[in-house]
């Protein structure tokens, strides 16, 4: 295992396999207008995109070659007897149940976008952006999940799950000193009935959507005025 250890962390590289004049070239779904580049140029584009999402986001209707990358019909059967949509709602339910706990949030799962997959060592990856309902502030925000299942043993491994980055919404989460350590929730967590708490600092991450600052401002004051009043009382 020494060489192919955390192999399910790892972003595999984009990899051509048919091109459109190769004798066992099956056409994928793609958009004429937009697929008008040769394989080598079809290689790079993959590769960037790739690259930039983690593998996450692909335009695949502008690329007649197949590669190792694919994106998920929710209707076949590929995986599981289920659907691929039933069971990609399953990985992503379960992944943002994990991400909850983890983090101490109440995320509430709404349904999954998109979903890109390749095979790599021993399984199989999913890329899955699947969309929640934030308890903060009612919006529906984007996250990602990365979900591998290994054949060989028949199991599943949650590699990680995160709100989608770089899209510009403000995810916060809140560091209290309780009971003289430290402790982090976030938005929207059920928050402590220890009266000896106080805030320490507050963390900004970024993900899929956005609010407004006054919102965001009103309901950091109204968190500061509860704490304030259970220090005082």
């Amino acid at each position: 295992m020494g060489e192919v250890e955390g192999w399910t962390k790892r972003l595999e590289p984009a990899v051509l396999i048919w091109e459109p004049n190769d004798h066992d070239y099956e056409p994928p779904s793609y958009d004429p207008d937009k697929a008008k580049y040769t394989p080598e140029e079809e290689l790079a584009r993959m590769c960037t995109q790739v690259n930039q999402s983690d593998g996450f986001d692909i335009d695949f209707s502008s690329f007649r070659c197949v590669f190792n990358y694919h994106q998920a019909n929710f209707d076949c059967s590929e995986f599981v007897e289920e659907t691929n949509g039933d069971y990609l709602k399953s990985l992503s339910q379960k992944s943002l149940e994990d991400y909850n706990e983890k983090e101490g949030t109440k995320y509430e799962f709404v349904k999954v976008v998109k979903a890109n997959f390749h095979a790599s060592f021993a399984g199989a990856i999913f890329l899955i952006t699947f969309e929640v309902i934030d308890p903060y502030d009612n919006l529906i925000k984007s996250f990602q999940a990365r979900v591998c299942r290994h054949f060989q043993d028949d199991f599943t491994e949650f590699v990680f799950c995160r709100p989608k980055p770089n899209q510009g919404m403000e995810y916060i989460y809140i560091y209290l000193q309780e009971s003289g350590q430290e402790t982090k929730i976030g938005v929207g967590a059920k928050r402590s009935e220890n009266q000896d708490i106080s805030l320490n600092r507050i963390e900004f991450a970024y993900g899929s959507c956005s609010y407004g600052l006054i919102n965001l401002l009103y309901e950091l004051l109204n968190l500061l005025y509860e704490l304030l009043c259970s220090s005082l009382f």
